[in-house]
């Protein structure tokens, strides 16, 4: 939409009237809400040379996005403002869209421009390249087998291609094995903490998957760290219809990308990507590691990692009916719920 009367509003202005945010509570009233950024918007495409015709919130996230000149092929793209809560996620994002940006293969956004407006806050922003297309969920019930099959084997590549990114130029990222650790520490302990809170699994399967998690990770003693998105999701991989059928146009949105072992990257493709798809999953790791095997030691390794993920409580939560949580008594169970346990 075209929000000419907010034209004279200077970009000042509009942040001297934003609301103060404090909580996610706050910021969600707010931060897709194309009256209340178009002068920032507007001030943020003229710093990057980027005529501004129209704007449209993109999907919900955790920061204010918007799509300028849709429908104009040359000149639209994505801008992204930062909310409060985590405006760390600029430095971040900035250093690793230059770091894709040589990989044209994977299909990420390209770094347009990136800034602060500063008056009374200041708000850090990048200007992205867009990535056209659909996101997965909302055509999925459109693709089909062949379809699913071309997606997931082009996911593979895409995948191999970012974990062989040396991360070691991140300087807003540790980098380290010892980073990794610490993580894992803070990590056992947060999910556990949050599956009391948010399902109905039993306590005697919650207490013991702490140490369900060493045990695994002392299976692989000093794992090969990598460059992992770790929220390759429905929402983040775009696809287009072309002659062919249904095709990857991109892949976007590394906010949350980390180094960690590859595993970590399982979880969100397998429960939102790939729709918990196990023919989809054995495409796209044969195309991405053909030696591979989606055997019970792999889907113990997914299950760790589950636990492990920053949102691995989240999924628990949303895969599973309360229900069924209640009536889960081990955690080979658990595992069997969630990772598509085969004979194997």
């Amino acid at each position: 939409m075209n929000y000419d009367s907010d034209r004279y509003i200077s970009w000042q202005d509009a942040i001297d009237k934003l609301p103060e945010v404090r909580t996610w509570d706050d910021w969600g009233e707010i931060f897709l809400d194309v009256p209340t950024w178009a002068p920032l918007v507007r001030e943020i495409c003229r710093r990057a040379g980027i005529p501004c015709d129209t704007i449209v919130a993109g999907y919900p996230g955790s920061n204010a996005v918007f799509i300028v000149n849709r429908k104009t092929v040359q000149t639209r793209a994505v801008v992204k403002i930062y909310a409060p809560l985590c405006r760390e996620d600029y430095d971040f994002e900035r250093e690793i869209h230059l770091l894709l940006e040589p990989r044209p293969a994977l299909g990420a956004p390209r770094l347009l421009a990136h800034g602060r407006l500063e008056a009374a806050s200041v708000w850090p922003y990048v200007v992205l390249a867009y990535i056209p297309g659909e996101p997965i969920r909302e055509v999925r019930d459109r693709l089909s087998d062949d379809d699913v099959t071309r997606i997931a084997r082009g996911l593979g590549h895409r995948i191999r291609v970012l974990h062989t990114i040396q991360p070691a130029s991140l300087h807003s990222l540790d980098v380290t094995r010892q980073g990794w650790d610490r993580y894992v520490a803070s990590s056992s302990a947060r999910c556990t903490a949050q599956l009391r809170r948010r399902t109905k699994l039993p306590q005697s399967v919650i207490s013991k998957l702490p140490a369900f998690i060493a045990d695994v990770l002392a299976e692989q003693p000093d794992p090969e760290l990598v460059l992992v998105s770790g929220d390759i999701t429905e929402d983040h991989v775009m696809l287009e219809q072309t002659a062919e059928g249904w095709c990857i146009s991109g892949v976007i949105d590394f906010a949350d990308a980390r180094v960690a072992p590859r595993e970590y990257e399982w979880p969100a493709l397998w429960f939102s990507a790939l729709d918990c798809d196990y023919a989809a999953l054995e495409t796209l790791m044969a195309a991405y590691d053909p030696s591979q095997a989606l055997d019970r030691a792999f889907q113990r390794r997914a299950m760790a990692y589950t636990l492990l993920h920053e949102f691995g409580a989240h999924i628990i939560a949303e895969v599973i009916p309360p229900r069924l949580a209640a009536e889960i008594d081990s955690i080979r169970d658990l595992q069997a719920v969630l990772w598509a346990e085969t004979d194997t």
